[in-house]
């Protein structure tokens, strides 16, 4: 059966429907393009054998269960739609088994560290530098996650009381805030051009920031291997540590499920026992 004809309809059920971002859809997209793939090079009997074969080839491949998971949850997702428009029929949802996730707590780091780490991409020789520092600065300032900022306009930030409007996931908006040592370092950037992160008036991409700075890492001008991720964890973390409540939390997130922030309280514990392991003043003397 050839499923991907009927893509196009998917689409307009994520766009009209359920409201999602075209970052949200394109990502299904990319999930579903290898069962696509697998259904026009073989002929199945079934739409269970195809399943089945098309879950167990991602079992035996590098992919990680949680990744695993996602791409099996998009295809249940796409079939469900297509059952209920009545394309398909005697469909079988007990196929869609999800395996136990990895859950690997985010990498943070403190105040302190990101000053560090801050000083020394100041002093790196790559081009462009003063743009990506910025942004990695947003994130950490704001929680804002790297495709959030990257999206902003001058017209979504207010001077007045130091805010940003964020345009999050699922179309979600929600109000960031800044501080105007920042907001003063930010308009010295400031163009005629409607973006606020852009070269020669292009936006830069998530994948240029990172790279930025893995190319800092590979130099040995910064000492740890992070991405732009790592600053939004890092300001979650802070928040929590200095006891800001978590709802507060999921709300600069843009999290709209407090379970999702619930993991960063397991990366303020982390931290907390490294600092107990490293300054207790009985460490090695017991």
């Amino acid at each position: 059966m050839n499923f991907k004809k009927y893509l196009d309809i998917y689409k307009q059920y994520l766009i009209s429907e359920r409201n999602l971002s075209q970052n949200t859809i394109k990502s299904y997209l990319i999930d579903l393009s290898y069962f696509f793939k697998l259904d026009d090079e073989n002929k199945f009997d079934n739409i269970s054998d195809l399943i089945r074969t098309y879950i167990s080839s991602l079992r035996k491949g590098t992919y990680t269960n949680s990744s695993i998971n996602r791409k099996v949850s998009s295809l249940k997702n796409f079939l469900k739609f297509l059952k209920s428009e009545k394309i398909i029929e005697n469909i079988k949802f007990d196929e869609f088994i999800s395996l136990k996730n990895d859950k690997n707590i985010p990498r943070a780091i403190d105040k302190n560290m990101a000053k560090e780490i801050f000083e020394k991409l100041n002093n790196s020789k790559l081009p462009h530098k003063n743009i990506y520092i910025l942004a990695l600065k947003l994130m950490f300032l704001s929680g804002m996650r790297i495709s959030e900022v990257l999206n902003l306009k001058w017209s979504d930030i207010n001077a007045i009381d130091k805010t940003v409007f964020v345009y999050g996931k699922g179309s979600k908006e929600r109000k960031a805030y800044i501080t105007q040592e920042f907001l003063n370092e930010l308009l010295k950037i400031k163009t005629d051009y409607p973006f606020i992160f852009v070269i020669n008036k292009k936006i830069i991409s998530s994948r240029s920031v990172n790279k930025f700075l893995q190319d800092n890492y590979l130099s040995g001008n910064i000492s740890m291997h992070i991405s732009s991720h790592t600053f939004r964890h890092s300001f979650a973390t802070s928040m929590l540590e200095n006891n800001a409540d978590i709802r507060h939390i999921q709300k600069l997130l843009g999290h709209s499920s407090i379970s999702t922030t619930e993991i960063y309280t397991k990366v303020a514990k982390s931290l907390k026992r490294s600092a107990l392991d490293s300054y207790h003043p009985l460490k090695n003397k017991l």
